[in-house]
């Protein structure tokens, strides 16, 4: 059972369920907890007036908290009725001008670097501070099949790309931007297709995956923090050349298990000039692109190469493509490391911000991503299991789900979709939600089997 109370009458033990405001807009990663610190209270305190506790999962159960259903007018929802809450034009308002704000201060934030190096380059920045709040589309039941013919499109190309970079030879840019446009568009209409794809990649290709992975999460990333159709074509170029230059690497170093020695370490070190002289020798690059592949491994502390620039002088593309790069790493499968779930990898990212990576820019990633990954397998409390294909921005723990596996573990004929953020419930009443998130393989699953058609 589900009760509201204010915020006054919290306690250790409880657990809450929801806030009163948007979870992304409270230092709190996970939408669900239980309160085991004064910490987390004094948290709550600042951010909410209002949450949710749901007394099943509290400490002790319901019988513990009895005390809290004497005042009647506290009871606000029960996971026993299976509705939407009402949400008020003026609440839809409040949070999207909330989240613009965030997104200027984030600009704010780096603008000062931008500003210098346009000065003393006498160039203009290209960073543009026009802010876009996108809406889907398109559901992911219809993006799937135009993503995946551009996500096929990107992997010819970069096939072609690598190996025109082993002859010496120059790659084409126009090839380069008309890909990457049809990529572009697909994660304006639904950013959550193309996400679901980067999940279907083979162990063996890794290097050509990671370059079209970078490429989907960083045009994804870049919608999030509404950045215009310009600046995303920058963000999905920059993606798709970040690590060209390891083609001019040794095969063998690129295919090393184990721990680099150093001075196989500073010779992969060399990959981004190599990338950079590549690009030079192109015509139309962007300046944006040649930042983003040039910075892309310097680190908030100054601990990266190959200049050793610390916090917003890494600047906001560089500093993204930074964190993509080494989501994109974790979540794959590798020579000599197994893929991490993505909030496997979150957890990692987040201890490292504030010493690798911008802590700010690591929050609008992980709201980005979500906590469930989209291509992320998942049991419900039915006993069914399913993909997440789709993403719910405010209510982080309700996405969109493919079901596929019946409470018997046995395959549906026809696999289908439900949207938790419905609350569906079963025919006694009792609700519809994910109880755990399975790890990749289980139940002898592959996601290339329930593609949607």
């Amino acid at each position: 059972m589900e009760i509201r109370i204010p915020v006054v009458k919290l306690q250790l033990g409880q657990f809450v369920s929801e806030l009163d405001r948007p979870w992304l807009d409270t230092p709190f990663l996970m939408q669900g907890f239980l309160i085991e610190s004064r910490q987390q209270i004094e948290l709550l305190h600042i951010h909410c007036e209002h949450i949710t506790l749901d007394l099943n999962r509290s400490v002790g159960g319901i019988a513990q908290w009895t005390s809290l259903l004497t005042t009647t007018d506290q009871i606000e929802s029960s996971r026993y009725q299976p509705h939407n809450p009402p949400t008020s034009d003026k609440a839809a308002a409040e949070q999207s001008h909330d989240r613009l704000n965030i997104l200027r201060e984030l600009r704010r934030l780096f603008s000062n670097w931008r500003q210098q190096s346009a000065t003393s380059s006498n160039t203009p920045s290209a960073l543009s501070t026009d802010i876009v709040i996108y809406d889907d589309t398109a559901a992911v039941e219809q993006e799937i099949k135009t993503a995946s013919n551009s996500h096929q499109t990107a992997q010819r190309l970069v096939l072609s790309l690598m190996e025109a970079v082993r002859q010496d030879l120059q790659p084409r840019v126009e090839e380069i931007n008309e890909v990457v446009s049809d990529l572009v568009g697909s994660i304006i209409r639904n950013p959550n297709a193309l996400l679901w794809l980067t999940q279907l990649k083979d162990r063996d290709q890794y290097t050509y995956a990671h370059s079209i992975d970078s490429a989907v999460y960083l045009l994804a990333f870049g919608r999030h923090l509404g950045y215009p159709r310009a600046e995303l074509q920058n963000l999905g170029m920059a993606g798709l050349m970040l690590d060209v230059g390891k083609m001019r690497l040794p095969p063998e170093l690129l295919t090393r298990t184990g721990r680099y020695t150093p001075g196989e370490f500073m010779l992969m070190k060399t990959h981004v000039n190599h990338s950079l002289d590549i690009l030079s020798q192109m015509e139309g690059i962007p300046i944006d692109v040649f930042d983003m592949v040039a910075r892309h491994h310097e680190r908030y502390d100054g601990s990266g190469y190959p200049l050793g620039l610390k916090a917003e002088r890494i600047g906001m593309f560089a500093s993204m493509a930074g964190i993509v790069d080494c989501f994109t790493a974790l979540t794959s499968d590798r020579s000599y490391s197994n893929a991490k779930s993505a909030h496997e990898a979150l957890q990692l990212m987040y201890k490292w911000s504030e010493r690798y990576f911008h802590p700010a820019l690591i929050e609008q990633f992980s709201q980005c991503v979500g906590i469930f990954h989209v291509g992320t397998l998942v049991e419900l409390s039915t006993g069914e299991v399913g993909i997440v294909i789709g993403q719910n921005r405010v209510r982080r723990l309700k996405p969109k789900l493919l079901i596929i596996l019946g409470p018997d573990k046995h395959p549906y004929a026809k696999p289908h979709t439900l949207d938790l953020i419905t609350n569906p419930s079963l025919p006694s009443g009792l609700p519809i939600n994910i109880r755990r998130e399975l790890p990749r393989g289980a139940h002898q699953i592959d996601p290339r089997e329930f593609f949607l058609e």
